[in-house]
């Protein structure tokens, strides 16, 4: 009785700090026409392009590496050059010496100076608002720092801010959901929501960051481990901001449950479908998911779609030699068309493949800042279609699949064609077209295709394909001007 009492006062609390704190940000309405660019600060751009990293990846990588806010500043226009239009960064508290990745906080009210300093990171989200790129707060609000004294903690340092259950206590029963709210993840300390001092202590800190910094969204990190009423409280909180939980669940039903304490959710099932499907699996095994599993999400365009983070090894090091770079330009065009917000990992545009330990897949993009690779280059493309034709609401159709290939269309006017990087022939029967439909390939000049005898046929090359419709508008635009040049050169 005591307890439920407690819970009550905690959230009656919550709600008043709530209302007190709602921001003006930017929506999920907003945030659907974003794509976002994953960044481990440490692990993007050095503050000086010249200087030397300060670990060795080759050989040990858990270590900090040097990189900064500066550097993510001065590489923006790499960023945007790709078209994206918003960033995610690492959680930026203050953390344990030797941390680099964010998620082991100490201070709550001090920034991690390995990555720069309070005034830097203010520095870098006016220039990235300045460049109409949005920035992510990575918000860790489940568990401070593993292996250290309490007592040292900025503001939790009292026994009373975390749960009691040892790790033997918790041994055994972490499939059942009470334990996943209660029990230490990788040893640290899990912080005590039921608390009253710790949850104003965390909607209080979460009002702080949005106005002093300024972020444009919040993804949440742990979502499974903290309770359901906290999440919807911090998300009511900063209603208006759009919110995201991302967790690593292969179950649909599971993870599409929590959509309903937060604006969107990272959709991990369809996470290994993908790396799956694109690499040595069957593209009916995707199939199957989007028709039956994809469908128990309330509101999929407000879900992140990703198929390469930093809690997983790089897509190019799972997928064997044979489909690993075609194989992963299928995939990029795949993901980007698909019904959701894209995220893209740092580094994959260049081809980054490090891994077998849990720290090599984070390799620096050091001095790696090629513009003109063909990866690079085609996240350019795909991006600049996406905003052009507007797809964030566009139906999805599927036209054709088998083990090897996956057809389908946004609205009536974008077909993509993608495969695992094989060359084949494949002939559309049911394709609900006219005859006089025409589509060309963005990807490729002189690469269109039309209904012949009731037959769409596609010749797949290995390379992705983004049919756009060829409009009869646009043919005879094309043919006033064909006219006019031969008027003129019967002329002269």
């Amino acid at each position: 009785m005591k307890y439920n009492l407690n819970l009550f006062i905690t959230v009656y609390i919550s709600l008043i700090l709530i209302y007190s704190i709602r921001c003006d940000k930017h929506t999920k309405e907003e945030w659907k026409s974003r794509a976002i660019y994953q960044i481990l600060t440490d692990r993007f751009a050095l503050s000086d392009d010249d200087s030397q990293a300060t670990c060795d990846c080759s050989y040990y990588c858990n270590q900090t590496c040097g990189g900064t806010f500066n550097g993510i500043k001065n590489h923006l226009d790499y960023i945007k050059g790709m078209g994206f239009g918003a960033i995610w960064i690492s959680p930026p508290l203050k953390n344990k010496p030797g941390s680099y990745h964010g998620y082991h906080n100490i201070d709550i009210d001090k920034i991690n100076p390995n990555f720069g300093t309070d005034q830097e990171l203010k520095d870098l989200i006016t220039e990235c608002h300045n460049n109409d790129i949005w920035v992510i707060l990575d918000a860790v609000p489940n568990h401070m720092a593993g292996d250290l004294d309490i007592s040292t903690f900025n503001p939790f340092n009292k026994t009373e801010h975390y749960h009691n259950l040892t790790d033997k206590d918790c041994e055994g029963h972490w499939d059942e959901q009470w334990y996943k709210e209660n029990c230490r993840i990788w040893g640290m300390p899990d912080l005590n929501h039921e608390n009253s001092f710790v949850n104003e202590t965390i909607i209080n800190w979460l009002k702080k960051m949005l106005k002093d910094y300024g972020f444009d969204g919040v993804r949440y990190a742990d979502v499974v481990n903290a309770p359901t009423w906290f999440w919807n409280n911090l998300t009511y909180a900063v209603e208006g901001v759009y919110t995201l939980g991302i967790f690593d669940n292969q179950n649909v039903t599971y993870v599409a449950s929590y959509q309903q304490y937060m604006d969107g959710v990272a959709d991990f099932p369809l996470f290994y479908q993908l790396r799956s499907s694109f690499c040595d699996g069957s593209m009916l095994n995707l199939d199957n998911y989007i028709k039956t599993g994809h469908s128990q999400y309330t509101s999929p365009q407000y879900n992140a779609i990703l198929f390469d983070i930093h809690d997983a090894e790089r897509f190019l090091y799972q997928c064997s030699l044979g489909y690993r770079s075609k194989g992963l330009r299928n995939l990029v065009v795949f993901t980007f068309f698909f019904k959701g917000i894209p995220i893209f990992y740092y580094g994959d545009e260049q081809y980054l493949d490090s891994g077998g330990d849990f720290d090599k897949r984070r390799q620096p993009l050091f001095g790696n800042y090629d513009q003109e690779s063909d990866l690079y280059q085609l996240i350019k493309t795909v991006n600049q279609i996406r905003k052009d034709y507007n797809i964030f609401d566009l139906d999805f159709t599927t036209k054709y699949v088998d083990a090897d290939n996956y057809v389908y269309m946004r609205g009536n006017d974008i077909m993509i064609a993608v495969g695992k990087g094989l060359s084949r022939t494949i002939e559309i029967e049911d394709h609900g077209l006219n005859d006089d439909d025409k589509f060309c390939n963005k990807l490729k000049a002189g690469d269109c295709i039309s209904v012949k005898d009731d037959v769409l046929t596609i010749r797949m090359d290995g390379e992705p394909k983004i049919y756009l419709r060829k409009s009869i508008g646009e043919m005879i635009y094309v043919s006033s001007y064909l006219f006019l040049f031969l008027i003129l050169l019967a002329l002269f």
